[in-house]
């Protein structure tokens, strides 16, 4: 058996001490064990390094509480470039930045817009599509969301031979 309420409270407690956000976390049945992924983040980014801390830190502290009592393994990422939004605060997070959103249109039809993410708050999606355009988006609407890596330009004049 697995105390979730106790798993959260050493999640944040550990997160606290160690100066990362925690983004998601996901519990995951395997054949005789589980599966326990954390993605924490930081402002500036999280390097592998600061997985290992993550990791060391949240095992010991797994281990000395036998808050998971059965066998598991533990993983520790970053969300990634291209992270999935769920939350009200990722998508606050992602303000500025470039995303892509799938969502139900007249409340059937799904659509998805990709574009720059300029304002958002607890019933609306305000995005500036490819085209230019506001685009508008209900929260209820959104059935995906993630933020989209664009590679920087580079001119060809910049580029050595």
């Amino acid at each position: 058996m697995i105390d979730k309420n106790a798993l959260k409270k050493s999640l944040d407690r550990i997160c606290d001490e160690t100066g990362f956000q925690l983004y998601d976390w996901k519990l995951k049945r395997r054949k005789n064990a589980h599966n326990l992924v954390i993605y924490i983040t930081k402002p500036g980014g999280v390097s592998l390094e600061d997985c290992e801390v993550f990791s060391r830190n949240l095992g010991d502290e797994l281990d000395m509480h036998d808050i998971i009592e059965t066998r598991y393994y533990l993983e520790i990422s970053s969300p990634g470039l291209e992270r999935p939004l769920y939350t009200l605060e990722h998508f606050q997070s992602a303000v500025g930045e470039f995303v892509k959103v799938t969502f139900l249109k007249d409340g059937k039809d799904s659509e998805t817009i990709r574009g720059k993410l300029s304002d958002i708050n607890e019933q609306m999606i305000t995005l500036i599509s490819e085209a230019g355009e506001d685009r508008f988006i209900k929260m209820s609407a959104v059935q995906k969301a993630r933020t989209v890596f664009v590679w920087p330009c580079t001119s060809s004049k910049n580029k050595r031979k």
